[in-house]
């Protein structure tokens, strides 16, 4: 016995609509490219702002260190003079 294939029917309005998809899948995928084309020169920016505001926690650090040394140092003299 020959095995039976399926039988397959395509018309050239399948092939259209099949087309249809495909390109509206690359104009999809074009856009999301294209809104992508300028990640490096965002990461770049935020690496700058970053770098530039890296003096911050370390401006707030010294201070309060300092604060705490004078509170130290002025609770100490109050005992002292007591």
């Amino acid at each position: 016995m020959a095995e039976e294939q399926p039988h397959v029917r395509i018309t050239l309005q399948t092939i259209y609509d099949k087309q249809l998809d495909n390109e509206r899948l690359l104009v999809r995928t074009l856009e999301r490219l294209d809104n992508l084309a300028d990640v490096p020169d965002r990461l770049r920016e935020l690496e700058q702002k970053q770098a530039e505001a890296s003096w911050v926690p370390k401006v707030v650090l010294a201070a309060l260190g300092s604060g705490l040394g004078a509170f130290g140092t002025a609770i100490f003299s109050l005992i002292r003079g007591l």
